[in-house]
């Protein structure tokens, strides 16, 4: 990694540690300047404004969410194991850094906020393509109907169930856990009993 490389992921890493300590509005480019040790104007060469680096933090958040649950989901056998780790892995997560997340981007210009929602489009279409996956082994295992429409599947999947639709909004994050937490079984019935293939 070269030196302009190495300060700015000291920066990010600086900032991340920051934000999820005391959340967007409380945090300011001079306290994640003073904890890495340089200058705020070397914070400013690399990002702009407070706005352009917090949609960095998340950006790489999710990213690496998206790899995480996507190694995961590889990592288990067979269709119901690799749904129940797709619908289990990010709800600790979302309940750990949505809040924060939420937080900054109701204060970040409407600008700002475009390439968010076009990121996190991006990444929604990263999720479906891994159901879509799950859905081809489900097919092949003989247990989801061959003639279930998967894009279709897997939209309904996501935008209803997955709470993937990004015209939703969601405050509430600690009821949210606890109804997902107590609707796990039922939710996966739902799913289960609905792609399952008859008889």
């Amino acid at each position: 990694m070269n030196q302009q490389k190495d300060k700015k992921q000291i920066i990010l890493d600086i900032a991340t540690r920051i934000f999820s300590r005391y959340g967007y509005n409380k945090t300011s480019l001079d306290e994640i300047a003073a904890e890495a040790g340089i200058a705020k104007g070397t914070v400013y060469y690399y990002f702009p404004s407070k706005e352009e680096l917090f949609i960095n933090v998340v950006e790489i958040q999710v990213k690496e969410l998206v790899d995480t649950i996507r190694g995961r989901v590889r990592e288990v056998d067979g269709f119901e194991n690799k749904l129940r780790t797709l619908v289990q892995e990010p709800i600790r997560h979302i309940y750990e850094n949505m809040p924060i997340w939420m937080d900054g981007l109701k204060s970040i210009p409407f600008s700002g906020q475009d390439r968010f929602l076009n990121f996190r489009r991006a990444n929604r279409q990263a999720t479906l393509d891994l159901m879509a996956e799950i859905m081809e082994v489900g097919k092949k295992e003989g247990v989801i109907d061959p003639d279930l429409h998967t894009e279709d599947t897997v939209r309904v999947i996501s935008d209803w169930i997955l709470m993937g639709n990004s015209n939703v909004v969601i405050t509430d994050f600690e009821r949210l856990l606890a109804q997902i937490e107590r609707d796990h079984e039922a939710i996966m019935h739902v799913v289960l009993y609905g792609v399952y293939k008859r008889g």
